[in-house]
């Protein structure tokens, strides 16, 4: 489903790539940078970035790659290995150079190619993704013969704004997410144990085209939280929880889902339903221009007037949701941000919540920001499910 572009899907990728680049230089020009080297490591992690990936939109399987982006001229990509340049080049949009895996011998590309352009006496930036290894990020001065400006923000703050092809990508993971859960719902049943039912669902996910997929999953009686899963075997009674993030062309977006083995009680159902409440508060307050605070405080009034205002903080709650961007934390639906929405941001707002009746529940979409509010891209809003 992922491995192929079609026609049309390339040539919104295409435009989207242009936009990124034009928006990206427009920054540099503010910051007074000539030339910006975009790195990523190849680990194209739920909570990291990748700037290269952003740039080129391409995802390297080699443990190194950047984009050169100069202020004016054409960009160039370098890849490892090189036995991947045939993969890349069937999507590239810029010149390739393809070299070794080496960390000494990519960089040495790196700084040949900066050199042959006549780019090194130029005002460098550097975007290393939140995961550059200290080897790579201590030499970018010695290799440049300066000692470069941090761009991670510059690229973080244009990748927050998602375009055609970025909303493609997470629209398509968004449907994926809901099949992979539908299937949760199918075939999970008592007795099986947690680690089983994660199998399953990453196993069903794949098959609809997910290249990857983030996951907490777990169950209880009466759960204090999400978590990885366990070899504990189902039981009748047992609320489940779910966190299910898959990706596609590098982009993730995440369900958050609660179903009780043979079905919710009323209590259970009375208390997701204040969940929900909760949420579509949060949605209608995300419009572009509110600081993310107000939005935690939107969704934590039904839950305070309930009662729970104690668990609406730490150490019981710390954060209503998060970014889906570049890296997809930041910035986090949280009273200690100061961030603001702006117009297709996307996130996932969960007002996910421990409740002593019950246990923690979790309830959580991923949307995209409007100017009326935050809008779903789920086709349906999660409820509370019964599995078997």
């Amino acid at each position: 489903m992922t491995a192929n572009l079609t026609h049309d899907d390339a040539a919104v990728r295409a435009t989207s790539l242009t936009r990124r680049h034009a928006a990206v230089r427009e920054a540099m020009q503010r910051d007074g940078i000539d030339l910006l080297i975009a790195y990523g490591n190849g680990r194209h992690a739920f909570t990291g970035t990748n700037p290269a990936w952003y740039l080129s939109g391409f995802k390297q399987l080699g443990p190194h790659a950047a984009v050169l982006l100069p202020a004016d001229g054409e960009p160039v990509l370098l890849i490892t290995p090189e036995w991947d340049y045939a993969r890349c080049k069937e999507r590239a949009s810029m010149e390739l150079v393809a070299t070794a895996p080496e960390t000494r011998t990519f960089l040495a590309a790196v700084a040949s190619a900066v050199k042959q352009r006549g780019w090194l006496e130029q005002r460098i930036a550097v975007a290393g993704g939140q995961q550059q290894e200290a080897a790579t990020a201590n030499a970018w001065p010695d290799l440049l013969g300066q000692t470069p400006l941090d761009a991670e923000k510059l690229i973080s703050d244009q990748a927050k704004i998602r375009d055609d092809w970025s909303l493609n990508c997470v629209r398509r993971a968004a449907a994926i997410a809901e099949a992979g859960y539908c299937n949760l719902l199918e075939t999970t049943h008592a007795g099986m144990r947690e680690h089983h039912v994660a199998a399953e669902l990453e196993i069903s996910m794949r098959e609809l085209g997910a290249e990857d997929n983030f996951q907490l999953l777990s169950a209880s009686q009466h759960n204090q939280s999400g978590h990885f899963p366990t070899n504990r075997i189902l039981e009748r009674g047992d609320l489940m929880l779910a966190e299910i993030t898959p990706a596609v062309e590098g982009e993730f977006v995440q369900i958050c889902r609660s179903a009780v083995v043979g079905g919710p009680s009323q209590l259970q159902l009375e208390k997701f339903a204040l969940l929900e409440k909760a949420l579509k508060a949060g949605m209608r307050a995300a419009k572009p221009g509110t600081p993310v605070s107000e939005i935690v405080e939107a969704i934590n009034a039904p839950i305070a007037a309930a009662g729970y205002e104690r668990y609406t903080k730490p150490p019981y709650m710390r954060t209503r949701g998060h970014s889906m961007g570049l890296g997809s934390m930041e910035p986090e639906v949280s009273l200690y941000h100061d961030h603001f929405m702006h117009k297709n941001m996307v996130f996932v707002m969960h007002p996910n919540q421990y409740i002593p009746e019950t246990g923690y529940l979790m309830c959580g979409e991923p949307v995209i920001i409007a100017d009326a509010g935050a809008v779903p891209l789920t086709s349906e809003m999660g409820s509370l499910g019964t599995i078997g």
